[in-house]
């Protein structure tokens, strides 16, 4: 019987250590889900476009007639009413 309770004590001991480990590291104050929810320092600006409604980077829309496109088909059709 004691040995069953040792053997026991030990598994949940190896269990909580594994689980330590697997646990992601949260010390530096922010958590890894909130990290990533912030965009990069890299990001650029997406715009929508007036004909489709597809969001396309700043420097690949083309600007027609004070609205913006993702293509130059959209802007030649114009926005989409």
């Amino acid at each position: 019987m004691e040995e069953l309770l040792r053997l026991i004590l030990i598994l949940v001991a190896v269990w909580f250590i594994a689980r330590a480990l697997r646990r992601p590291n949260t010390r530096s104050g922010v958590s890894p889900r909130s990290a990533t929810r912030n965009p990069p320092a890299s990001s650029v600006p997406m715009l929508r476009c007036a004909h489709c409604g597809v969001y396309v980077p700043h420097d690949e829309a083309i600007t027609a007639h004070g609205l913006t496109y993702c293509c130059r088909e959209h802007a030649s059709r114009g926005a989409r009413r």
